[in-house]
């Protein structure tokens, strides 16, 4: 093999979630890797768009807009299996031609009472069509037919997998499977095959539900003397519950993970993880390394946890980088509530990003935070915590405040500490309701930050306001 070609083929009848993006970025790396060695390797795009009632526009935009964001970006044009469908047909046509499939007219009815009669029967045929193949009169019909591939029942299919190994099957064992329908359409069983052939993709790498599928496939490919590319079907990533992953376990799909401010390297790190370890003392890996370090054949076999808790782990790494800022700034720009802010002052967006991003596990959260420090109208609500002696007590502390001239952390942290002590009170009793006053939020970063975020004329504005209320 002189070049590997992958690809990514998903259907847009939704949006772009984990388990897909998971297996675009192995073909991607997997394409990566190899033009290092073979430079005329790729990794290809197609867009299955062959279910009408199902695929929507919106789900391509969002596929493609995925990709780009996450940074996995792909070879040549893309392609779009709806406008090949004379080529699927021509193919169909030929392999009817050559007597490797025949003309079925079958209903989906009469194939369901047989299966559900040989179901009571307890016998397992998986090839329901036992009329058709050798009736001439049906063979020579001109319209109102399906075309159904033919397989022969010995010997076995044997299919050499990258991450699931040898595994074969009795070809009796296989249904014979609709390629053309009734109304000249092409299935899905035909096209993927015809468009892998086109494309010259060469290794296969899709979720391991579709492992039953490719039995399937070498079916035609040996019909039409086509070379078998090589398979590796990836386990499937399910939930904590051990279900597989679906919205109810979290934010899935592209659009949300985004929206909630998850940072593409942050997912792409959490993601090759499953189920795979470069063998290193750190968890953190940038895509440059595991292109390099990656091979296929050393992923589990089995299903992967995804954990939230991890994402945020490595969303929190990456919020922390030198650049961190330019994600927050970029996140804010497209999430538009907060853009007034930015455009007004950005100087202490950066204050407040720097004093809260240890804490931080995806942008959104800074959203409000920022809300909170830049709302003029700021109003703080009563509770438990805030009482008479309180206020007399932020009213005293308040006058110091006043009498700094310099608003710089030592200035404020020497005052702070002198009024605590010539109070005799404890710092909790007094720092939590001051903070609250100021924040709404009991917890926090420490007071100084605060009230170094705020400045020194919204800080006493803030009090001013408690105070009089």
């Amino acid at each position: 093999m002189d070049r590997i070609i992958t690809r990514f083929a998903p259907s847009p009848t939704g949006y772009l979630h984990l388990g897909s993006i998971r297996t675009a970025l192995i073909n991607y790396i997997i394409s990566k890797k190899a033009k290092q060695k073979f430079p005329n390797s790729k990794f290809l795009l197609r867009i299955e768009d062959t279910d009408k009632l199902r695929s929507n526009e919106k789900y391509s935009e969002n596929i493609i807009s995925g990709l780009n964001w996450l940074g996995i970006q792909w070879d040549e044009e893309i392609i779009y299996q709806s406008q090949r469908f004379s080529r699927h047909k021509e193919i169909a046509l030929s392999l009817l031609k050559f007597n490797l499939a025949f003309k079925c007219v079958c209903t989906s009815e009469e194939l369901e009472f047989k299966r559900k009669l040989n179901e009571k029967k307890n016998i397992s045929i998986k090839r329901l069509c036992d009329k058709c193949e050798n009736n001439k009169n049906i063979q020579l019909l001109e319209n109102n037919y399906c075309i159904r591939i033919k397989i022969p029942n010995e010997p076995r299919t044997l299919i050499k997998d990258l991450i699931q190994g040898n595994v074969e099957i009795k070809n009796k064992e296989l249904d014979n499977f609709i390629l053309l329908r009734q109304d000249n359409t092409p299935t899905y069983m035909l096209s993927v095959v015809v468009d892998d052939h086109d494309m010259n993709v060469n290794t296969i790498i899709r979720g391991n539900d579709h492992f039953n599928n490719a039995f399937r496939h070498i079916q035609i490919y040996k019909h039409l003397g086509w070379k078998i590319p090589q398979y590796a079907h990836l386990p499937l990533i399910h939930g904590e519950d051990g279900s597989k992953l679906s919205k109810r376990h979290g934010a899935v799909d592209i659009n949300k993970l985004k929206n909630i401010g998850y940072l593409p390297k942050a997912i792409i790190n959490n993601l090759i993880l499953l189920g795979w370890s470069p063998k290193k003392d750190k968890e953190i890996i940038d895509i440059e390394e595991i292109i390099k370090k990656f091979e296929i054949q050393n992923l589990s076999k089995s299903s992967s946890i995804f954990d939230y808790k991890k994402l945020k782990y490595f969303n929190n790494y990456y919020i922390q980088e030198v650049n961190g800022f330019d994600y927050l700034e970029k996140f804010i720009n497209s999430e538009g509530s907060t853009k007034q802010y930015l455009i007004k002052d950005k100087d202490k967006i950066k204050i407040i990003f720097e004093t809260y991003k240890d804490k931080i596990k995806t942008l959104n959260e800074f959203i409000d935070i920022i809300n909170i420090y830049l709302d003029e109208e700021f109003v703080v609500k009563n509770n438990n915590i805030l009482d008479k002696n309180f206020k007399i007590l932020v009213s005293l502390f308040l006058t110091n405040l006043q009498k700094i001239e310099v608003w710089k952390n030592d200035e404020l942290d020497l005052c702070l500490k002198t009024f605590i002590s010539e109070k005799k009170i404890k710092f909790s009793s007094f720092g939590k309701p001051l903070r609250y006053i100021l924040t709404k939020n009991v917890v926090g970063p420490p007071i100084i930050s605060i009230f170094l975020i705020l400045g020194k004329e919204n800080t006493l504005i803030r009090m001013n306001k408690y105070i009089n209320s």
